[in-house]
């Protein structure tokens, strides 16, 4: 199997260096050196180019780069880690195993008498930390239901490309444009989800602090939270991180979230910021007794990822993740356990000197993708995209029985 896996790959690298006028793909594994576990969140990416790729849930990556830049130098990446740095043409085609290093936390000496004075300097500082002009990126959306017990029972995956307008007096709302996009979908069983509200998932986990900060640290939201400065400090791609935890004042704050937010000493730029949201939270946010499904949120749990690049702090990954009960009030027998997941990866960045994306393209659901039975990387070209886990393929299989 592994002999026939490593011809398909020869064959898909030979057609693709071809039809694209000289490109390079190889695929691999991200892991910890020490344990052996599959790292879902790291970065791939060629700095001087900027142009990268993530890991899937199984630590699996496809990296797709010009064959100009195989003299390039490659960086691995991920909060916590020492960053692995090769040049491009040590990888091969098939089977990079890629291990990582993980980090102590580091002592600091830290000198913050108050940190909420201190992220709320970070926030005044974004428009010095991330893109302050127009700038557009071509990233990949993926949508997964899972119902537990059973399994994935619909994918929803996409190109977009993402344009963003950034301004220190006001929001404006970003663009998104479909590029390509797919839906495997189990119809049988994806009957049961219905009354789910999310239309549109890229609005959730597309958005950049350069253009939309997140309303919980709006400045008439932010004093419902209280932060305390972690004594340790942690590492990412090189850069020392204060760590600032952060929980609500009180149960009453709606929507109320708990998490940490990741921030550079030196400039005091926002790194990551992942959080929870309490049982209050969930409540308000997830929970629908109307018509004739009931929705109760259990956990929603997200990150937002950045990374440096040519001065600034772009949006690197972004993921937000739901488990939710659904039941039917009419009969107390039928009751559903979902997992669902939403996650964005950025594989470019680049200056938008003038707006591609017509109104008339503007992304408006993600409930409408084409429907397909296929989960093959070539359906992606030229684009990059995240490699189907295990239990994606899986899933694919079972609906060509069908």
């Amino acid at each position: 199997m592994r002999i026939l896996s490593g011809i398909v790959i020869f064959y898909f690298v030979f057609f693709q260096a071809f039809s694209q006028g000289g490109y390079t793909i190889v695929t691999g594994k991200i892991q910890d050196k020490v344990t052996q576990k599959a790292l879902s969140e790291a970065y791939i990416v060629i700095p001087s180019t900027g142009f990268g790729t993530g890991t899937n849930h199984d630590g699996d990556f496809v990296f797709q780069f010009p064959k100009i830049n195989l003299d390039s130098q490659v960086v691995v990446s991920l909060m916590g880690y020492k960053s692995v740095s090769f040049i491009a043409n040590t990888l091969k085609p098939d089977s990079n195993v890629i291990e990582m290093e993980a980090l102590p936390l580091i002592n600091a000496s830290l000198g913050i008498s108050d940190a909420k004075v201190f992220v709320k300097s970070a926030l005044d500082s974004i428009k010095n930390n991330y893109p302050d002009k127009a700038s557009y990126q071509t990233g990949f959306f993926q949508e997964l239901f899972r119902i537990q017990k059973l399994g994935f029972v619909k994918i929803n995956e996409g190109i977009v490309k993402v344009e963003r307008f950034p301004d220190p007096k006001k929001e404006i709302p970003d663009k998104v444009k479909l590029l390509r996009g797919r839906r495997l979908e189990w119809k049988g069983q994806t009957s049961k989800l219905e009354g789910w509200g999310f239309q549109n998932g890229t609005d959730i986990v597309c958005k950049s602090l350069e253009s939309s900060i997140p309303d919980y640290f709006h400045k008439k939201n932010i004093d419902d939270y209280e932060f305390r400065i972690d004594s340790l400090m942690t590492t990412f791609d090189e850069i020392p991180l204060f760590v600032i935890r952060f929980k609500p004042i009180h149960k009453r704050i709606k929507a109320a979230r708990e998490g940490v937010i990741y921030i550079d000493p030196e400039t005091k730029a926002i790194a990551r910021i992942e959080y929870k949201l309490t049982p209050e939270g969930v409540r308000d946010l997830v929970n629908v007794n109307s018509g004739p499904i009931k929705i109760t949120g259990k956990t929603v749990e997200a990150y937002v990822q950045y990374r440096k690049f040519q001065g600034k702090w772009r949006l690197q990954d972004s993921q937000v993740s739901f488990v939710v009960d659904f039941e039917d009030k009419l009969d107390k027998k039928f009751l559903v356990t979902s997992d669902i997941v939403m996650r964005y990866t950025a594989f470019e960045s680049r200056p938008l000197l003038r707006s591609g994306i017509y109104p008339n393209e503007l992304l408006l659901s993600t409930n409408n993708f084409n429907e397909s039975r296929d989960l093959g990387s070539p359906f992606w070209m030229p684009y990059l995209s995240l490699r189907p886990t295990a239990e994606m393929l899986a899933f694919a299989r079972l609906l060509l029985k069908k």
